[in-house]
């Protein structure tokens, strides 16, 4: 009878299921088998909270098979979570799936029985997002980890980046709240079984739990670029085929956090900002492409800019693959972006022969060159732009005149309408932030180009004591000794800009971009950093353009108008130019015209069924399935 063995362990649970004290109940060795959608067991080191029917802790570690062993669990139900992994949110437990967001506001419950008991969790693979807040010192290329190269090769060996827009903060993630829609899909748990709310890194949320804005208002989608990325990311697998019934094909996007949150109105510093944030994202780029990495680029708003300065450096230094897509969505950027015909164009067009027409469609128009890339279209393969002449933000919707905006009779009732307006599109009641982004916005702020005059003003009392403000403050100078001082502040500042192209140029390999390259920062030539290699002729051709937008302008535009937002027109004014032509005919260049179903330059945060249907799946996701992939779709 001492080696009788009975076939039946005690029962710790009454017929309706509640647990109770018993002492007699089994006590089980649990392990819990921890991976990722991918296959690849989580890292070792990881702390497992579990807590058993009785409310006893079980802490674990994950060993080097994602494997966390723990002795002494009270047969019945139990619950765990993980301590210190941000962002590997449960999707599956014994291939059976649970929804990510109930997962967070609760933890999971399997069931302890018998000697020993082993479950198989699954988590989703944690973010990715590069952030370009911090600085890059100039000697640490932003490249992505090894660990996250291996997760984009093995979820189908593509990868697909987004860029928000301007004015967005980095911003962090959210935390699981019991307020999400989710909530309401796991039933309150019955009286004694095991309850462990999520609590540390486990409680992070890195998921869109509710698509409102009131989601955003209620702090359970994330904030600044994390929240743009938690809602570009859920749109996007849902526009793949996602069903919310089981969430292991989702796939994550990598985001890139930039700093244009410069201000309201500080859009011409903010442009800065995205040129120097282009030149650092070339590096990720490049890492990619080395990789054999299939690249999707979408860039939002002023993004856009962030984007076609890293594909204007690979194009200009000769890229030797391409990235497969590029979608400019509203793209805050001049309709003739993609020109090649720039203001440093070596060979000027064929009806051009002495001076370059400033009325042709694809002429570069910006004071100072910053407004074309005419190279990024050698590094990508196919370019679409997603336009509205409904977007608020980059123009008035009817292309009213734009002198209309600066009656103040005008201003007074447009400033009295923006209480009322959605808060993404507050400018467009005064006609659009970007159509103003030359002059001042709103009138009385110091913007436009008034923001090279402080730019150049504090870098010019370095290089000419006592003679740069007479050069920054006179317009004309009738007194010979004035224009003496005027003429060598000028001349200082030439020749420093001269200087400054000569020292990068020399320090600059020629030929292919590599992944570990860092490329130099500009200073004075900072408005052509979107350039790969400033000669010292252009350097002389951009100081007589700063020069005369000083001198002859007063730091105004003078004659010229601010060209209408690739975001706004798409390619409308630019399509007979012969290169665009061209580009439309073979689609390397496509567009998307949103009008009659985007309204608001942020709608595709939280998109409307037709947004949805025609923006997100016919315009973009089924060109990128169509191509590389998205994730493991």
């Amino acid at each position: 009878m001492n080696d009788l063995v009975l076939p039946f362990q005690p029962s710790c649970q009454n017929g309706g299921g509640a647990v109770y004290r018993a002492e007699c109940v089994s006590k089980v060795l649990v392990t819990i088998e921890h991976k990722d959608t991918l296959g690849r067991p989580l890292p070792a080191g990881n702390i497992v909270e579990l807590c058993d029917a009785h409310r006893y802790p079980h802490t674990g570690v994950t060993d080097d098979r994602g494997h966390s062993h723990h002795p002494g669990v009270i047969a019945g139900p139990f619950a765990w979570q993980l301590r210190d992994a941000p962002g590997r949110h449960l999707i599956a437990i014994d291939e059976v799936p649970v929804h990510p967001v109930a997962s967070g506001l609760s933890a999971p419950e399997a069931l302890a029985v018998m000697n020993e008991t082993t479950v198989v969790a699954t988590y989703l693979p944690p973010p990715m997002l590069i952030d370009l807040h911090t600085p890059s010192e100039g000697v640490t290329p932003d490249l992505l980890s090894d660990d996250q190269l291996e997760q984009l090769r093995l979820a189908g060996n593509n990868a697909t980046l987004f860029l928000h827009g301007y004015n967005v903060p980095r911003g962090d993630w959210a935390r699981f709240d019991a307020a999400a829609d989710a909530a309401s899909a796991r039933p309150p748990p019955l009286l004694g079984t095991a309850l462990l709310h999520p609590s540390g890194a486990a409680a992070i949320s890195t998921l869109c739990q509710r698509q409102s804005i009131d989601g955003d208002e209620q702090g359970l989608n994330g904030t600044g670029a994390c929240g743009w990325l938690t809602s570009m990311e859920y749109q996007l697998n849902r526009a793949a085929g996602m069903d919310e019934s089981d969430w292991r094909p989702y796939s994550r996007v990598v985001g890139i956090a930039w700093p244009g949150d410069t201000g309201a109105t500080a859009f011409t510093e903010a442009e800065f900002i995205a040129t120097h944030s282009g030149r650092r994202l070339v590096n990720v780029l490049k890492q990619l492409l080395d990789a054999g990495i299939k690249i999707n680029l979408i860039g939002h708003s002023l993004g856009a800019r962030v984007a076609l300065t890293a594909l204007n450096l690979l194009g200009e230094r000769g890229v030797q693959q391409r990235i497969d897509h590029l979608f400019l969505w509203q793209p805050a950027v001049a309709d003739n972006a993609l020109s090649p015909d720039t203001p440093f164009s070596k060979v000027r067009q064929r009806d051009e022969l002495f001076k370059p027409d400033p009325r042709r469609p694809g002429r570069e128009v910006h004071p100072l060159g910053m407004g074309t890339f005419p190279y990024a279209h050698r590094a990508v393969s196919n370019i679409v732009v997603l336009h509205s002449h409904e977007d608020g933000v980059l123009g008035p919707s009817n292309r009213e005149a734009s002198g209309a905006w600066y009656d103040p009779r005008d201003w007074v009732q447009r400033l009295r309408d923006i209480a009322t307006d959605s808060s993404d599109d507050r400018t467009g009641t005064l006609g659009g932030a970007y159509t103003k982004k030359w002059w001042t916005f709103p009138p009385i702020i110091a913007g436009g180009l008034g923001y090279f005059r402080e730019y150049y003003f504090n870098r010019g009392r370095a290089l000419a004591p006592g003679q740069w403000e007479a050069a920054l403050l006179l317009r004309t100078q009738d007194d010979a000794s004035d224009q003496y001082r005027v003429d060598r502040a000028w001349e200082a500042l030439t020749q420093a800009l001269v200087d400054e192209a000569r020292r990068i140029l020399a320090a600059t390999p020629p030929g292919p971009l590599h992944a570990d390259t860092c490329l130099p920062d500009y200073d004075l030539l900072k408005p052509l950093a979107h350039h790969a290699r400033i000669s010292e002729q252009m350097a002389l051709t951009f100081a007589q353009h700063l020069r005369e937008l000083g001198q002859k302008h007063n730091w105004q535009p003078g004659d010229g108008e601010v060209r209408p937002a690739l975001g706004l027109v798409g390619f409308k004014d630019v399509e007979t130019e012969p290169f665009f032509e061209t580009k439309l005919r073979l689609e390397i260049f496509d567009e998307v015209d949103q009008s009659t179903w985007l309204f608001e330059h942020s709608a595709m945060k939280y998109p409307s069924k037709e947004i949805f249907t025609k923006s997100y799946k016919l315009g973009i996701m089924d060109r990128i399935k169509g191509g590389s992939g998205f994730g493991q779709y």
